[in-house]
């Protein structure tokens, strides 16, 4: 029912081009928002998880147009994919929470405790920054070997590249971040683990 008309045109069409994946695209953008909107209720986060499913489609169109499309199955395909990114990034989240948490409580312990929260609170957010400064590829590996907890063999298979490949976008962003933390005085082992 949700844009049905645009179904068969989907289904037929050569994903691999602009005009298929184009007719993808404006067929699914507005479910495939729902869907992750209904999980996160925010429409920030929805968004972005949206423009990254339908980015991975076009960067894997050649391996997704081999395969057999029957009537919904891009429909399926969608949905569950936005729901797998939804839950890697809840889980990232809570993940978070619970390390700062962890660091937290270990900040309560120490005398100066304001002054640590003030120091942690902007370690994070420079964490954050300079994640977000990586370059695509590699932020993603990081974030999904940091916040997912995927180990480098799962980011290998979940991303069609090497374990070594995996290896080598961890520690840029290790060096990176290590490099633009000196600052903060963080141990390597801090950065590593």
């Amino acid at each position: 029912m949700f844009l049905s008309r645009k179904k068969d045109n989907v289904n037929k069409s050569d994903i691999r081009t602009k005009e298929g994946f184009s007719a993808l695209y404006v067929t699914y953008l507005d479910y495939v928002f729902y869907v992750c909107y209904s999980y996160t209720e925010d429409e920030i986060v929805s968004e972005e998880i949206t423009s990254e499913l339908f980015s991975k489609i076009w960067e894997r169109r050649e391996d997704l147009h081999q395969q057999t499309w029957e009537k919904d199955s891009w429909k399926n395909y969608l949905s569950k994919a936005a729901k797998h990114r939804v839950y890697d990034y809840l889980r990232s989240k809570k993940r978070e929470a619970m390390h700062l948490s962890k660091v937290a409580s270990e900040v309560d312990k120490n005398d100066n405790t304001t002054e640590k929260e003030i120091f942690f609170s902007e370690l994070a957010e420079q964490v954050s920054y300079l994640t977000n400064q990586l370059p695509p590829r590699c932020k993603e590996v990081y974030q999904l070997s940091r916040d997912g907890g995927l180990s480098n063999k799962e980011i290998a298979k979940r991303l069609l590249i090497s374990d070594n490949a995996v290896k080598k976008q961890i520690a840029k962003a290790l060096n990176y971040l290590r490099e633009n933390l000196e600052d903060y005085k963080v141990p390597k082992r801090a950065t590593s683990t």
